[in-house]
């Protein structure tokens, strides 16, 4: 019996934390059991990521950009190249002695110009290894990076 009163007085304890009124400002503890309380009443909502990666500014799309494909690259300003990311390449390992290597930036790591479209512009090769088989953004061929 005395288990059980005290289960129920937890749980009006509990409720009411959650659902007391505003007579004080709670600050950030209000803030707190808000955020709590909206977890528990909606718990199918994905939390938000917290991941270490960069975030990217996202531009507002425009009639110009919806009528280009994906694969049309947004010209690079003046005096500047252009610069695309490279793809993860699939080949038979036999094939991977033919392939020729990217050539590496001077001053710039993590970019190499293209064997097969060297005045194109640079390929971003962040993440791959060296020896790694990646896709040519320019020509869609395959080349090893450095």
């Amino acid at each position: 019996m005395k288990r059980r009163r005290r289960t129920i007085l937890v749980w009006l304890s509990i409720s009411a934390i959650f659902t007391a009124a505003d007579g004080a400002k709670a600050g950030p503890f209000q803030d707190f059991f808000r955020t709590v309380r909206s977890a528990i009443a909606h718990p199918k909502e994905t939390p938000r990521a917290h991941g270490r990666t960069p975030k990217r500014k996202k531009t507002p799309p425009s009639d110009a950009s919806n009528s280009q494909t994906s694969q049309t690259p947004t010209p690079a300003a003046p005096g500047q190249p252009d610069v695309r990311w490279a793809k993860a390449g699939s080949i038979a390992s036999d094939e991977k002695t033919n392939l020729p290597y990217g050539t590496p930036v001077q001053g710039k790591p993590g970019l190499v110009t293209s064997p097969f479209a060297p005045d194109a512009g640079y390929v971003q090769v962040i993440g791959f290894p060296p020896g790694t088989p990646v896709e040519d953004p320019y020509t869609g061929k395959i080349f090893l990076t450095p």
